[in-house]
């Protein structure tokens, strides 16, 4: 029988993407035969999710450096004396690396490129504050390959039965539209023609941190466009984040208070009801939200990234928007081309129901859920060999 492991997971939030991803993978783990121990410590946020048995804590730190924060997971590190620390983000691992010991540290990385500016400078950061120990102890830096990444999802609603859930009424008062453009992208907007009325909303999803790093300024543009064209539809932001305040004046300033919604960090009920999921991030963390819209058969629509060249082929399993950089004239081409290509998504039916059928097809055959657990279990193994 193999020994038991113990892991300490640690992130820095349960804000969507990868904080679903934690909990779909811990509520697995969690069974018997796994023989795994495991505990969460979440870095900041509130403590919005129990998965029993596994202990969570949050420790709500409010700095880049918070001491108690520091002085909290010493606490639970040595309480819980874990064979191995999983580092879920780059602050997690930042944290997590500072309580060198016996146990194994590791930062996962979604594909093979580790060359970022942040992650250099968090290697070199915590290769020096170790290095007078032992050579070993400095934290790994682990290539999770894509059949290792968990997807799951429940039952769709539709989506009547999902506004009734939310409250929120599916009929939108009627009256003039009159948008309120930035004057730069006036005329982009010029070239989008209203759409025939439609009787059932479409209901698209964003599932991200709300963060300005992962575009959700440029998603909620594309959503005032949809407004523009009276699309009948419904967009829910799913996820939290520092910029939430920032994003709800932004939403009351382009009027999209009755189209656009921010329900919070619960999304596993919500998302497989959606006819689209919206994905500008360039970040890898959140990849998962991938595989978990084409689980559940939502075709997505993400920007182009090594994972998501990885699991959309573009066309068949999903939409794929090129990469042109990151500055603002690269801004202005995904908007306008994420906003093209949604609109012809949710007008085409067959382009639909065709996406729906190879993205499912696709995950069942190469990213099985039960598989993705045991190559996890895995990776945890190798961690605590000698």
């Amino acid at each position: 029988m193999a020994r038991r492991i113990k892991i300490l997971h640690i992130i820095s939030s349960w804000e969507s993407g990868v904080g679903n991803e934690l909990a779909t993978l811990a509520a697995r783990l969690a069974d018997n035969e796994m023989e795994m121990e495991q505990e969460i410590c979440v870095l900041a946020g509130a403590n919005s999710r129990k998965i029993p048995p596994v202990s969570t804590t949050t420790l709500g730190m409010r700095w880049s450096f918070d001491i108690s924060t520091y002085l909290g997971i010493r606490c639970i590190i040595r309480r819980f004396r874990p064979d191995v620390i999983h580092a879920w983000d780059t602050t997690a691992q930042l944290y997590g690396t500072l309580h060198h010991g016996k146990q194994r540290i590791f930062a996962e990385k979604r594909d093979a490129d580790v060359s970022g500016m942040m992650q250099q400078y968090l290697d070199k950061k915590t290769h020096t504050f170790i290095a007078h120990r032992k050579t070993d102890d400095c934290p790994k830096t682990v290539v999770i390959p894509p059949a290792a990444i968990p997807a799951s999802c429940s039952a769709p609603m539709s989506a009547e039965a999902l506004l009734a859930k939310l409250e929120i009424p599916s009929e939108i008062p009627s009256g003039d539209y009159y948008p309120i453009f930035e004057s730069q992208y006036d005329r982009e907007r010029l070239n989008f023609k209203p759409v025939p009325p439609r009787s059932t909303p479409f209901l698209i999803a964003v599932v991200l941190p709300l963060c300005s790093e992962h575009r959700i300024l440029d998603a909620l543009w594309v959503f005032e466009t949809m407004n523009h064209v009276h699309l009948n539809f419904h967009a829910f932001f799913i996820g939290d984040g520092k910029d939430r305040e920032r994003c709800l004046r932004y939403r009351d300033r382009w009027k999209l208070f009755s189209r656009v919604h921010f329900p919070g960090n619960q999304y596993d009920w919500l998302l497989p009801g959606c006819d689209a999921l919206l994905h500008l991030s360039p970040s890898a963390e959140h990849s998962g939200t991938i595989l978990s819209a084409m689980s559940c058969g939502v075709p997505v629509i993400a920007l182009e990234t090594p994972e998501s060249r990885e699991y959309i082929s573009d066309g068949t399993t999903g939409i794929i928007i090129p990469c042109k950089g990151a500055d603002e004239a690269a801004s202005r081409f995904y908007r306008r081309t994420a906003a093209k290509r949604l609109l012809h998504l949710l007008e085409n039916e067959e382009l639909r129901r065709s996406i729906q059928r190879a993205a499912k097809e696709r995950v069942d055959k190469e990213y099985d859920f039960d598989t993705a657990v045991e190559k996890r279990v895995d990776v945890y193994r190798v961690q605590t060999e000698p």
